[in-house]
């Protein structure tokens, strides 16, 4: 499925089951996507992430609804939390971030610089983490033991940040990049009827859920 149809997909459904207080619902819309996910076939660790990630928020929701309030609102606010879950993992795991950021610029004509940005930011994440285990180790090396929570360590990564994205610009530019320019791309990304037709099919079937449930 497109990327960017997905996410609307997933976006609309959490969205509804936000202000849906049944919980029969949930269970039709966690049901759905654990059939996707069987579908998709994630390694075994992902697969044992879905089971017994969700295990201790369901526990929490599920006591303090049912102490503070009452059963049928916990089992809501239970199944809830397991379609949420399962939601996310129906998008994290199965979507490329590369091909939902093309779909975006391609299918819904986001601005290619915000685009862009996206992608220098996620490129930064390996390098920003690299960064703070060298800033804490010179840290060390000077007798100064900094917290993972430090405003120093987040200060001095701050400031990293600031200069690879003054890196990263100055690099754009001296590659031709020329903002709101027409560009062409080596990779195509459309979207197919099938698509459409296949979210339309799941919306229809969660309404259905919502009036006949």
């Amino acid at each position: 499925m497109n990327p960017s149809i997905k996410f609307i997909l997933i976006l609309i459904v959490s969205l509804e089951i936000t202000v849906i207080l049944d919980y029969r619902v949930n269970l039709v819309v966690a049901g759905c996507t654990i059939i996707y996910l069987l579908a998709s076939r994630l390694s075994w660790h992902r697969y044992l992430l879905l089971i017994f990630l969700p295990i201790i928020p369901m526990l929490g929701a599920w006591t303090s609804f049912n102490t503070f309030g009452s059963r049928e609102m916990a089992w809501v606010m239970m199944t809830r939390i397991l379609a949420y879950v399962y939601l996310g993992a129906a998008f994290s795991f199965t979507t490329h971030m590369d091909w939902l950021l093309d779909s975006l610029e391609q299918n819904f004509h986001l601005p290619t610089v915000f685009i862009y940005g996206l992608r220098g930011a996620l490129s930064f994440v390996s390098r920003v983490k690299q960064e703070i285990k060298v800033i804490r180790v010179a840290a060390m090396m000077r007798g100064v033991k900094m917290a993972p929570y430090s405003p120093q360590l987040f200060f001095k990564s701050i400031l990293i940040s600031m200069r690879w994205s003054s890196r990263l610009s100055t690099a754009m530019i001296s590659h031709g990049f020329t903002e709101n320019a027409p560009r062409t791309h080596f990779k195509k990304v459309v979207i197919k009827k099938r698509d459409i037709v296949i979210a339309s099919v799941l919306l229809v079937v969660m309404q259905l859920a919502v009036v006949f449930l």
